[in-house]
């Protein structure tokens, strides 16, 4: 092929690679269907943290202490976990602690371990998220004061 024919034939070859590429042809943007958008829009929620439970399946609540200790223990966490969640959901909801303690020690003592286990159950509460909840804190074998439906929580010892 001669120089001459050389020239207009790589002209015709770069216009018909021009026309060929996207680049001239006219872009339709599509209609989205209804479910194409709904999907969109929930593709970044988060599931509701709320889950469906009634009271009944919370309370009454044994949170279990190691003898003569006020720190909550690992299968106790996990329980007052489930307790903070449902009162998130349920914020109006009381929550009456009824702390005990262990047969050992004299009065002051056995009052005392009472209210630190009690103190740590309500503490821990509040951290897991149940900001909202009214709760009450009894002392040592005191009498349920409240009447309408309520959480109720027994922390409570191995009582050797």
């Amino acid at each position: 092929m001669s120089r001459r024919a050389l020239l207009p034939a790589l002209a015709a070859t770069l216009a018909c690679a021009a026309l060929l590429s996207g680049c001239l042809t006219h872009r339709v943007q599509p209609v989205l269907s209804k479910a194409v958008v709904e999907a969109r829009a929930s593709a970044g929620a988060k599931a509701s943290a709320c889950t469906a439970g009634d009271l009944a399946s919370l309370s009454p609540m044994d949170v279990g202490f190691a003898f003569d200790d006020a720190a909550i223990t690992e299968a106790a966490q996990s329980r007052l976990a489930a307790a903070a969640r449902w009162l998130s959901c349920n914020p109006k909801t009381e929550v009456v602690i009824l702390p005990s303690a262990d047969s050992h020690g004299d009065a002051a003592h056995l009052q005392d371990l009472a209210q630190r286990r009690a103190q740590a159950v309500q503490d821990r509460l509040r951290a897991l998220g149940a900001t909202g909840a009214v709760i009450h804190v009894l002392g040592r074998g005191a009498a349920d004061p409240v009447t309408a439906p309520h959480l109720v929580i027994n922390a409570i010892g191995r009582g050797w």
